[in-house]
């Protein structure tokens, strides 16, 4: 699905004389279908700066990034929720999405996330960060990615909807990569797992 050859992430320089900022070098990362990662590291070592390399949010510094012509990426990152429009609905945003979908197959599938009755016509400004968390990954699920990259998508979550997510990914047929500090999320939904550190990504 999409191969990195010796790339360099980073950050391109900010103004004219500075130098770029490189995070992580020589990465080579082959990702298959059906393949299921989870991505391990201590906070700042580069796992969000990989993440965004990989789905093209950060062009690479050097090396090459290949997508295969059938990639659907999937994303998942804290912004995602924070892109959300606060003065509509659940139904809106999935509407914006699906035009030509009829109401009913959306409260259908809102119902899917726990958006039932009423909580699916009311509007957002009024929900936890669990909640807009959960509807942010309800709106990359309907969109059927074979790619599902997750950074930190347990954060804000109560209980209840970590387990339901930890479900959902563990039935979702594609390959996924994920970040998270949550060992039974990693245990139930990876199978095997690859370091970020010293600059560096390793089994």
């Amino acid at each position: 699905l999409l191969v990195l050859e010796d790339v360099v992430a980073g950050y391109p320089p900010q103004a004219p004389g500075d130098k770029a900022k490189i995070i992580l070098s020589r990465l080579k990362l082959i990702l298959q279908a059906d393949q299921r990662i989870g991505l391990l590291g201590v906070n700042g070592a580069g796992k969000s700066t990989l993440i965004k390399t990989l789905v093209g949010d950060l062009a690479p510094l050097a090396g090459s990034v290949n997508h295969s012509k059938g990639l659907s990426i999937g994303y998942f990152a804290q912004h995602q929720v924070e892109m959300l429009r606060h003065d509509q609905t659940p139904l809106w945003h999935l509407g914006k999405l699906a035009p030509n979908v009829r109401e009913q197959q959306l409260r259908s599938f809102m119902g899917g996330f726990n958006f039932i009755g009423e909580m699916a016509t009311t509007v957002i400004d009024t929900f936890s960060g669990g909640e807009k968390a959960r509807l942010a990954l309800a709106l990359i699920v309907w969109q059927r990615p074979n790619l599902l990259v997750l950074d930190e998508p347990t954060n804000h979550l109560d209980l209840e909807t970590r387990e339901a997510l930890t479900i959902a990914l563990a039935q979702f047929e594609g390959t996924l990569v994920l970040v998270s500090h949550d060992r039974h999320l990693l245990r139930a939904t990876t199978e095997e797992c690859l370091s970020v550190a010293d600059g560096v990504l390793k089994p």
